[in-house]
């Protein structure tokens, strides 16, 4: 894992690793090919409405397939392609080869750099047929749905370091990506009395919000990941 060409350090080499590994496996071809076919389709769909639409909502339409698709299964997506991306390692004991050779910070940052830029890729490549199609991009659907994947890959790092067993972390993280965008819907437009503090929980709230509560979404990220690189420095490996 440690001799990736053109890494020139084990945090690089570490990520990758991971984002080929990504690519490689056949369960995530799968999953990317879904999300730019889906995202296709609307946008083709909304292309035949043109004329029915105004132009504002029109260059808005083209990317709400995709808007849509990461909102409701963007945590399963990731939960289910990445809820083992530490205790795989922990479990197979490889985990001992990478920590005598780089910090563990490292390692984290790695693994986390590795999966954020597999799926900023095909965000990517989602956008970019979706602008081949029709010559418009929403930049700020794309950010959105870039922050709300990064809130779940740093979720599904900190899951995999504090769950020991894969098989634990993906029941786990599927629960989670199912009962997530559920819990950040209802929370954000029911009026029950707890709903106000629960929906701060949740990413949805703030992308309800939009402008500077995004950033919010971030610090969620952020804390995830140093929570995941302050467990890892306590642990046996």
């Amino acid at each position: 894992m440690m001799k990736e060409k053109g890494a020139d350090s084990p945090m690089w080499a570490i990520c990758q690793h991971e984002f080929f590994r990504l690519f490689k496996s056949i369960k995530s071809l799968i999953t990317v090919a879904f999300i730019v076919g889906i995202s296709y389709l609307v946008s083709d769909l909304v292309n035949q409405a043109a004329s029915l639409l105004p132009e504002q909502e029109l260059a808005q339409g083209h990317a709400l397939g995709i808007f849509a698709l990461i909102m409701l299964f963007g945590p399963l997506f990731v939960f289910s392609l990445s809820h083992d991306v530490i205790n795989r390692e922990l479990a197979g004991r490889t985990i001992r080869f990478l920590v005598t050779r780089t910090s563990r910070n490292q390692i984290i940052l790695g693994k986390f750099l590795g999966v954020a830029f597999f799926w900023l890729t095909c965000m990517i490549i989602t956008f970019g047929v979706v602008f081949a199609t029709v010559q418009t991009f929403d930049a700020k659907t794309f950010y959105l749905c870039v922050s709300l994947l990064i809130y779940c890959i740093s979720l599904a790092l900190l899951l995999s370091l504090v769950i020991p067993r894969p098989s634990y972390t993906m029941f786990l993280g599927i629960v989670i990506a199912l009962i997530l965008p559920g819990i950040g819907l209802w929370s954000t437009f029911s009026s029950h009395p707890a709903a106000p503090w629960i929906k701060y929980l949740t990413p949805f709230s703030f992308m309800e919000k939009g402008g500077a509560w995004t950033g919010f979404i971030w610090l969620y990220a952020a804390a995830f990941l140093i929570a995941s690189m302050y467990l890892f420095r306590r642990r046996d490996c």
